[in-house]
Formats: C-alpha cells, structure tokens, sequence
C-alpha cells in the first residue's frame, strides 16, 4: 500500500457484521484493526452518516477503503443493512462491495420476501451459506462473484493436481480439496425446488411475525428487536419490573437489567434443557441480554 502512496488499508462493516469477518482479516494478514466497525443504528443497520464519516477521516489520514461490506440477515436480529445506498457508496469511491448474505440471502428464492435484499444485485461479491435457510447440512457455503474471473487473482497449482486448465475450485481456494457438499446443495435445489423454498422461507417470516405479535401482546414479554426476516430477539420483563424500569435511577437501572440479564440465562438454559424448544442467548448491546428465535433452523 506504501509503494502505492498509501499507509494502509481498511475494510468497514457494520458493528452486527459477523466475528468470521474478523477471522478473514487474520488470515488476510492485515490485522483486525484495520476491519473498521462501524455503528449501528436502532434497527440494528449500519449508520450511512457514521459511515460517510469514517471513510472521510480514512482519506485524511491516507488510508485506502478497499472494501465495504453489507450484512444481509445479521445472525443475531436477523436486520438488513441498506444495500442500495452502500453500493452507491461503494461506486461513488472505487470500492470492492461485498454482502454478508450467508443468512438472508435464501429469501432471494421466495417473490414476495426478495425485495427486502434490493441491491444485492449490485454487490461485486456475495456470500450465502446453503446450511442456513436452504436446508443443507452444516459446510455448505458459497460466494458468488459478478465477475467470475477474479477468483484468478488468487491461484495454485501443483504438478499432481490442480493443474491449470482442470475445473478445481481448490486452486482458488484455502483448502486444496474438499467433500462433495456441492452435491447436497443440488440435490436440495432440485427436490425442494425455488417454489418449496418459497413456501418454506415466506412461511417462517409470517411465523416469526405472528410470534412477535404474541410478544408484544404479552404484558410479561418484552420484545428487543422486530423480524425483518425469521429472527427475532425478545426478552422475559414482568410487568412490574418494567413499571420500575421506568421510575428507577440510572444505577438502579443497571443493576436491573444485570439482574434480568441472569433471569433471561437461566431460562434459556432450562428451555434448552427441557429439550422441547430451543432458543440462544444474545447480548443486543451492553445492558440487555436477550433470547434470540430462529424459526426453521
């Protein structure tokens, strides 16, 4: 980056954005730090503002955004970041656009959900994990680039194998060789097809809508976050813990939610234990816990 003018590099996401992101940024070699988090708004989507100001204070201080990335579907909330002012972003600065679909992106297969991913389709690459709402065991995910050609840019090859001409992904990828999990991923699309993935996925969004009409209904209930997608957090508050909430001080609030965080961990655990349903434990931000539902999977 130096020989080219710069000091260094960065990667923006949202503050939701997945820890593999991080992950990717060790393996890189370019140290976590230079992934920028990035806030988050109420709805759990990247902040636009807090974005266009970080990336004006990278180009003071000489430091190229080589990449941003989008989360369609965080794994916690479920939320959708705004894909088409991003890729406007991305475009307006000569940056590589990634989105984060390995979640959400399955909702592309049913018509009436696939509107809430607008601007995926300008990303330059996407993420989606078959194991995830397509219903494939655990392994299966993907990334699919606009422009196939630049999975060139990293290749190998070796005299046994791999050899240049052969169709391999190994050549382009970390790991050499693989099982045959692109076979599942057939076999499902074609036995459940694009209308049973439909019917499935439009099917655990109504659900997880209905559940939290339930929640707010509720007067013991207190639901954190409203399902863009399948996933919803939500959290047990007895109406007179609430009815405290609202009159307490700002240490007593504290030591509220400290005490509700617990409660939520425990039943959790004796949810989870019972072994009828199956719900896990999400720190939304730094007060609330919060059970986190994910209908489907």
């Amino acid at each position: 980056m130096r020989h080219y003018g710069y000091r260094d590099l960065a990667v923006l996401v949202s503050e939701r954005g997945h820890y593999s992101l991080g992950k990717a940024a060790d393996v890189l070699g370019i140290g976590r730090d230079q992934l920028i988090s990035i806030p988050a708004d109420s709805q759990n989507r990247i902040c636009i503002d807090a974005l266009e100001d970080t990336l004006a204070q990278l180009n003071h201080d000489n430091i190229k955004p080589v990449a941003i990335v989008g989360v369609a579907g965080t794994t916690e909330t479920g939320s959708i970041d705004p894909l088409n002012a991003l890729a406007d972003i991305a475009e307006r600065e000569g940056i590589h656009f990634h989105v984060d679909a390995a979640w959400g992106g399955a909702t592309l297969m049913s018509n009436n959900q696939r509107h809430k991913l607008a601007g995926i389709e300008r990303a330059d690459s996407v993420t989606i994990d078959a194991h995830k709402q397509l219903y494939v065991p655990m392994g299966a995910g993907m990334v699919l680039f606009k422009d196939p050609s630049v999975v060139a840019s990293i290749e190998h090859h070796a005299e046994y194998i791999l050899r240049k001409g052969a169709k391999d992904l190994g050549s382009h990828t970390l790991e050499g060789s693989r099982s045959g999990m692109a076979m599942l991923v057939f076999a499902c699309m074609n036995i459940i097809s694009r209308r049973g993935y439909e019917l499935l996925i439009d099917q655990s969004i109504d659900k997880a809508a209905s559940f939290a009409t339930m929640i707010n209904q509720h007067p013991d209930f207190e639901l954190v976050s409203d399902p863009e997608l399948c996933l919803l957090t939500y959290r047990f508050v007895p109406a007179r813990v609430q009815a405290a909430l609202a009159m307490a001080s700002e240490e007593q609030v504290d030591l509220i939610h400290s005490l509700l965080n617990d409660l939520t961990k425990f039943v959790q655990k004796r949810q989870r234990e019972s072994g009828q349903t199956f719900v896990y434990t999400y720190k939304v931000n730094a007060g609330a816990v919060a059970a986190s539902y994910h209908h489907g999977v």
